[in-house]
């Protein structure tokens, strides 16, 4: 993987790659993206999640005008889309036939992977899942084509595409006898010495602004022990740890983080984990590290000032110091409430987050949020408060009730649909399986998720600007917990939050009638609900909820 990481100008963006099939766009494409710390996106594999079906399997039921019809969809959706626009683009082979689309190219930061037909040919196999690699015209008299029909194949791509692929680039790179890795080396060198358009160069070219902080790190294998490590960046890094069996990972984090807990350690657990705490609490008093427990109620009707200052008494009568840290162990209410605790006492001392519900390993003990609730609304105080480390520990997803995990499937969907379609895939291919917990199924969901986040809050962790795209479909949804008294779950009510998002978009103008059905199917799949009754006076008090919403700017 590449490892020097410049830093660019997010003017130039989104950069877009272009090039025959087999060139590299994908591979080169991630590893741009993971250099400079954005969001990838590949313009065929939208199209499949869009069309819950693969290539080949569009092009049997609508032919090439069908499929060049969503290509075309699908390139106005990413060009207009906040975070595709702001990313890495790997834009399918033919697309640049079509007039239309090469005109929302103009202007942009086009790079052409070039690479000679025979190097594209070897790298793409037999051509599977690749309708129009099929040689044209090829009969069993054709000795060349018998003899190499991939290569003919792409010498006829090549001639018909080349120059449109050069008519469109800003830049073009040769990739024949380069690894991905020399080619994204190659193009990160290029983006150094590029300055933004409007800066008194031409389009699409860049230069060098040092604000900006690359961090987002892509889902590795597992390591030896089975776990994935994600990495957070921004100005105070840490890592997610993905697994099984993670007490010496919790007295490893706590030995990490500022101050090792040589003023003690305050282990602040859910009532409802008393178990798994007593195990940290064993591994840390092992470690010769003094530790106090403290027990909170589950839930978020705990998450409030009340249960807050008693754990500020609770932190002085345990003689927790600066040099002391939190362990926060328990669901997102518990992660929340114990970050605030840390971010406020001494004015702020480490805590290693423990999440053990769904909901928290994918969104609230990621990112550096903590916060209570008021009679005004949710989160509505709180403070950014980064965590010295995150330890998902898989195991405690096995004993967790079946609507927990759904609610928390409610998140992994936001996810998908803002910057995945993988997770959108395995969860329209898995559905309520996921709620019967498959180890494998769900692991790979909780990184995906997590990844996505990091990807955004490395750059973003106070919600100035980019962050905001996390929230998809939390004021409505945010509004439902409030008005029900948080008798509807989180994930739900980020569920319904987010159908009512796109039903808006599209009525404005900004989704399409297909990507509204994807949102239903996928959230209908994890048996998610997809409407709230609304009763008798109650979208005016969601309205008076939605007005107070945190992020809400000059009345809007």
């Amino acid at each position: 993987m590449v490892k020097y990481q410049p830093r660019i100008n997010t003017d130039i963006l989104p950069i877009i790659l272009v090039g025959l099939p087999g060139a590299g766009k994908t591979t080169v494409a991630r590893q741009l993206a993971v250099a400079l710390g954005v969001q990838v996106t590949d313009t065929d594999a939208e199209i499949r999640r869009r069309a819950r079906a693969t290539i080949p399997e569009i092009f049997a039921a609508e032919g090439e005008q069908g499929f060049r019809d969503r290509e075309t969809r699908t390139l106005r959706h990413v060009l207009t889309s906040p975070a595709a626009a702001q990313g890495v683009v790997a834009l399918g082979g033919g697309a640049v036939l079509r007039e239309e689309n090469r005109r929302m190219l103009t202007g942009r930061l086009v790079i052409h992977l070039a690479a000679e037909p025979a190097t594209a040919a070897a790298h793409v196999g037999d051509g599977t899942g690749r309708p129009l690699m099929r040689p044209a015209g090829s009969s069993s008299d054709d000795e060349d084509l018998l003899a190499n029909p991939m290569l003919a194949r792409m010498e006829e791509l090549h001639r018909a595409r080349h120059h449109l692929y050069e008519e469109v680039a800003a830049h073009t790179v040769s990739t024949d006898g380069l690894s991905p890795e020399q080619i994204t080396s190659q193009i990160l060198a290029l983006l150094r010495k590029v300055e933004p358009a409007g800066a008194g160069a031409a389009s699409g070219q860049v230069g060098e602004v040092p604000t900006r902080t690359p961090v987002a790190v892509p889902i590795g294998a597992p390591d030896e022990h089975g776990k994935v490590r994600i990495r957070v960046g921004g100005a105070r890094p840490y890592h997610v740890v993905i697994g099984h069996e993670l007490s010496a990972d919790v007295v490893q984090g706590v030995g990490k983080a500022p101050g090792g807990g040589a003023g003690g350690v305050a282990l602040i657990h859910a009532d409802s984990v008393a178990r798994v705490a007593r195990r940290y609490e064993a591994a840390l008093t092992e470690a010769g590290l003094r530790t106090s427990v403290i027990e909170v109620p589950g839930g978020e009707a705990s998450k409030n000032a009340e249960t807050l200052s008693s754990l500020w008494e609770a932190l002085g009568g345990a003689g927790i110091g600066r040099d002391g840290v939190v362990v926060a162990v328990g669901g997102g209410a518990t992660t929340d409430l114990a970050g605030m605790a840390a971010a406020t006492w001494l004015r702020g001392i480490p805590v290693v987050q423990v999440p053990t519900s769904l909901l928290a390993m994918v969104d609230a003990a990621v990112g550096g949020k903590t916060g209570i609730d008021t009679a005004a609304g949710k989160n509505l105080v709180g403070a950014f408060h980064s965590p010295a480390s995150v330890l998902c520990d898989l195991g405690s997803l096995e004993t967790l009730p079946q609507a927990e995990l759904r609610a928390g499937l409610g998140e992994v969907v936001k996810c998908g649909l803002m910057a995945d379609p993988v997770i959108i895939e395995r969860v329209l291919a898995a559905g309520e399986e996921l709620t019967r917990w498959s180890g494998s199924a769900l692991a790979e969901l909780v990184a995906r998720s997590v990844a996505v986040k990091a990807g955004v809050v490395g750059q973003d962790l106070r919600e100035s600007g980019l962050r905001e795209v996390l929230n998809y479909g939390h004021t409505y949804a945010h509004a439902i917990e409030t008005v029900t008294h948080y008798q509807w779950r989180h994930g739900e009510a980020v569920a319904v939050g987010c159908l009512y998002a796109a039903e808006v978009a599209r009525g404005m103008g900004m989704m399409d009638d297909e990507l509204v059905r994807l949102h239903r199917e996928a959230f209908a799949s994890a048996g998610l609900p997809l409407a709230f009754p609304q009763g008798q006076g109650r979208w005016e008090e969601m309205v008076a909820v939605m007005r107070r919403d945190k992020k809400v700017r000059a009345g809007r």
